[in-house]
């Protein structure tokens, strides 16, 4: 019983490891790009993936943001983007 036990702890660590993974993240920057309804790119080299339904908040070049994102592979998929005064 406590082998059981013990199997069903561990694979549900492990199952639960790539979740964490996903978990939406933050980042604040200065725009250094930014291409309506497609994509944002930051003075530090980051470039976000906008998704299709995106309402821009006036985003200009210059100005700081916070971006809410998740990575998708290889790609940073923003989920939020907000103006930061």
């Amino acid at each position: 019983m406590r082998a059981l036990f013990a199997s069903v702890v561990v694979l549900s660590t492990v199952a639960a490891i790539p979740a964490a993974y996903a978990a939406t993240q933050s980042m604040t920057g200065t725009v250094k790009s930014y291409v309506a309804g497609k994509s944002l790119t930051l003075k530090n080299g980051d470039q976000f993936v906008l998704p299709v339904n995106f309402k821009d908040p006036g985003i200009k070049t210059g100005e700081k943001v916070k971006v809410a994102y998740e990575k998708a592979g290889k790609k940073l998929q923003a989920e939020m983007v907000t103006i930061v005064h």
